[in-house]
């Protein structure tokens, strides 16, 4: 089959090869969005023990699959995130693509590296992601005090193995190779 044919161009059986194989596109962000509505599973703590799960998908991806993590789309992986968690408008909104369009220029100036660093990467990012977005909440009138974010710092931080394993066998599985 010629992928380089135009649309118009191929045969019924080519376009419906063509679909079938779009799907795989799709997966970082439908990922990263059921991470962001697994956030919203009941925790009966007093502390925000959830992890930033979204933030977790978008640096993830970003980190495997630059390509299929746009800024764009974690933008509209921030709208939802916003939405579902009654936060202002915008905060996820611009962290998560601003994560996405560092971790992307990271990686293209310094390239592949070992997993330990990214976990050093991601508790670094995560770290601003937390001071920024408790900053942004502050000035939008959602004062809350810093130490339960510490605290959901930390459970990122700690769940990070956990997800870059999920995601790295799912990218195995359906997606392929690092592009």
């Amino acid at each position: 089959m010629n992928r380089t044919a135009p649309y118009r161009l191929m045969s019924r059986e080519e376009r419906i090869d063509w679909w079938a194989g779009q799907w795989r596109r799709t997966l970082p962000g439908l990922i990263t969005l059921g991470l962001v509505v697994l956030m919203t599973a009941p925790i009966f703590a007093p502390l925000p023990l959830m992890p930033q799960l979204g933030l977790l998908g978008v640096f993830i991806w970003a980190t495997f699959q630059p390509a299929m993590m746009p800024p764009w789309l974690a933008f509209v992986i921030g709208i939802v995130s916003d939405l579902l968690f009654g936060l202002p408008l915008g905060v996820n909104a611009t962290l998560l693509p601003l994560t996405a369009m560092f971790v992307r220029g990271f990686e293209a100036r310094f390239g592949h590296h070992v997993y330990r660093f990214d976990w050093v990467m991601l508790a670094a990012v995560a770290l601003v992601y937390q001071v920024l977005g408790w900053q942004a909440a502050r000035f939008a009138g959602n004062a809350t005090g810093f130490a339960p974010l510490l605290v959901q710092w930390l459970t990122t931080v700690a769940a990070y193995p956990a997800v870059v394993t999920l995601c790295a066998a799912l990218q195995r599985r359906f997606i392929g190779p690092r592009s």
